[in-house]
């Protein structure tokens, strides 16, 4: 096999020896189901007793009389590939197994495992040895197109030539016997810009003429891109996702302690499949096979070099509980290290464990997803799961075995990415991310105050506004009848009086640094500081009515529940505000927490020297911060914006 211009693939096609030699070079060996190199083959198969029901299913499906494309998808660790692995080692021994490719998340570094270069290749080669009708078709292929083999050849052309034309030739042989499978398994592993155009691939070749009856088994995790492949084929879907595996895990560990207890040398107790520790184990691994596989591993290896982790009671009471007061800290940063660094992506992991684990409030991963802009958040958290837990509710907050010792270890992990500090300034970009793409451009805030201010100064007949407001709020502080004003839920409840002195306090205690007095929400306070207090009473009044937990009707002086005869400048304002806290109130709350902390992140470094901080920095103060204080005004109250400003402006900007 030679390259010629351009480093182009050229088979050498001198003999059909050394054309098949030239097909061998560039098969993928690793993505083949049997490859030592993976390890022991019953390491990679479910263990004896798990899995039945799937896998009858499967073999039952592999049973329809007409060609079938079957894909079986699952959420990370559920089993996909130790099921790939069990079925095509059953095929095999059948002689029903036509092929196999095992995409790989975890061997990025090597070629062929996450590409389509050689895919078809490396099926051809496996049919080409399983008949010699086939081979010789193969070779004949290569020799009339030496470049075929080529990656910059399309998908569709190799496996047109490579296997489409070597079937072709095999419908009498394998046509009187049981269908052959095609098993591939981690498509979501592939290239993203190429999984649609290998699943349209594969169902074009199930549908080409005088090819023998074939089936094509595929796993993945689930996927919006996958989805949309499949959309418009015919296939069968399995979805692992559905199945309940609480009983089959359990099994897994109950074994594995045997192993451990063996391994170990020591005696193992009698087991039942509702032992405490193994019931404890099997909820760490949180229903997930691939999770309950590390946490086995970590339980089996006995390394009589490590006193760390000699005692297999410690490692049963770390999984347990990382934060025991019988471990020692070294104890628990090697149980920590094992987790991560079993995981598909380290870096990542630790990476997405810092962030989350130094969130000022825990949020759920539907939210996280938002706020760290990583759609593949979930799969790197819920292989952790002996660290962290990730619920099945989308909805409801990722929870962390022991957050206090995972804090520890990440703040003195080497890994400058895993610092608390790095964490902070991580947090405060993507905060100020997530409200730079979520606020207008500008508030009409301070338009609208001073549209109300000005008109509230005019006196009108038959009543003065400015007396108006006096007597309604009046009503709010006379002895016996003070409202209670229903606040959000994250705000106690407050007396409107109250309210309004707080507010007034603040303001008086507020001053700009020179620097910022003309930022928007600056120029803004200070307007607000030269009021006089009677046109602040009008603004909180018309802030605390338009809230929507607040009833929309608050009596006036005369007993009147109608809103007709409030003025027109303040009722236009609280038209406005009530628009505006509504549709705050229904924002993400990937967007309320960054509202809500962004300034806590920030603070947590004394100087801000990111480039990229500092940028997104920048542009929300200048563009976005009086949208953010409008927002936080509605919902927080003028003092609670207040104290988050003095605390801002004390912030470094500068390089």
């Amino acid at each position: 096999m030679t390259h010629g211009a351009g480093r182009t693939l050229v088979a050498d096609t001198s003999s059909a020896e050394k054309i098949f030699e030239s097909l061998s070079a560039v098969v993928v060996l690793r993505a083949l189901h049997d490859c030592s190199k993976l390890g022991p083959p019953d390491k990679l198969k479910c263990l004896d007793g798990t899995c039945t029901e799937i896998l009858e299913e499967i073999e039952m499906t592999l049973q329809a009389s007409e060609s079938t494309l079957i894909w079986l998808s699952g959420s990370p660790g559920t089993g996909k590939s130790a099921i790939a692995h069990t079925i095509a080692s059953r095929l095999k021994s059948r002689s029903k197994l036509a092929g196999t490719f095992f995409f790989s998340r975890q061997r990025k570094d090597m070629p062929g495992i996450t590409n389509l270069d050689f895919f078809a290749p490396t099926l051809a080669y496996q049919i080409s040895q399983s008949n010699h009708l086939a081979k010789d078709s193969v070779i004949q292929s290569i020799r009339s197109d030496p470049i075929i083999l080529d990656p910059s050849r399309s998908l569709a052309d190799q496996i047109q030539k490579l296997l489409v034309e070597p079937l072709q030739n095999l419908q009498v042989s394998w046509g009187h016997s049981e269908p052959k499978v095609l098993v591939i398994d981690a498509i979501d592993a592939c290239e993203k810009e190429h999984i649609c155009e290998l699943i349209s691939c594969l169902s074009n070749l199930l549908h080409q003429p005088r090819i023998p009856h074939l089936h094509i088994f595929i796993t993945s995790r689930p996927h919006h891109t996958i989805d949309d492949a499949f959309e418009d084929i015919g296939y069968e879907h399995i979805a692992l996702d559905d199945v309940d595996v609480t009983e089959d895990v359990r099994l897994l560990f109950k074994h594995a302690l045997v192993r451990s207890y063996r391994n170990h040398g020591l005696e193992c107790p009698e087991l039942e499949s509702d032992d405490e520790t193994i019931l404890c184990l099997a909820d760490r691994a949180n229903g997930r096979f691939g999770t309950a596989s590390m946490m086995m591993r970590f339980l089996e290896t006995c390394d009589d070099d490590d006193k760390v982790l000699r005692d297999l009671n410690d490692k049963i009471n770390l999984i347990k509980d990382p934060g025991g007061p019988y471990l020692t800290s070294t104890q628990i940063s090697r149980f920590y290290e094992f987790v991560i660094d079993s995981s598909e992506n380290p870096t990542l992991g630790y990476q997405h464990l810092s962030t989350v684990v130094n969130l000022a409030k825990p949020l759920a991963i539907l939210h996280l997803q938002k706020l760290l802009g990583e759609k593949d958040l979930s799969s790197i958290l819920v292989l952790l799961s002996p660290i962290v837990s990730v619920p099945t509710d989308d909805s409801c907050p990722v929870e962390f075995l022991h957050i206090e010792s995972l804090r520890k270890f990440l703040s003195e992990h080497s890994s400058s990415s895993s610092s608390s500090s790095s964490a902070s300034h991580r947090l405060a970009e993507l905060c100020l991310r997530t409200m730079k793409n979520s606020f207008p451009h500008q508030s009409r805030l301070k338009d609208e105050l001073q549209r109300m201010v000005t008109l509230t100064k005019m006196p009108t007949e038959p009543c003065n506004k400015a007396i108006y407001a006096a007597t309604w709020y009046h009503e709010y502080v006379q002895p016996g009848t003070g409202t209670a004003c229903c606040a959000p839920p994250t705000v106690q409840p407050c007396n409107m009086s109250e309210d309004i002195s707080k507010a007034q306090k603040a303001l008086e205690d507020f001053q700009a640094k020179s620097e910022f007095r003309d930022v928007h929400v600056f120029k803004l306070l200070s307007t607000l500081q030269a009021l006089p207090k009677m046109l602040i009473i009008v603004i909180l009044l018309a802030i605390r009515h338009a809230h929507p937990s607040v009833s929309h009707n608050i009596g006036s002086i005369d007993g009147s529940n109608d809103e007709s005869d409030m003025p027109p400048a303040l009722k236009h304002f609280v038209q406005y505000v009530r628009e505006g806290s509504e549709k705050n109130l229904s924002s993400s709350p990937a967007l309320k927490h960054a509202c809500q902390h962004w300034v806590s992140y920030l603070s947590q470094n004394s100087t801000v020297v990111d480039k990229d901080l500092r940028t997104y920095l920048h542009a929300f103060w200048h563009d976005k911060l009086l949208s953010w204080f409008e927002r936080q005004w509605y919902l927080e109250g003028l003092e609670s914006c207040i104290d988050i400003l003095n605390v801002a402006q004390t912030i470094v900007f500068n390089e």
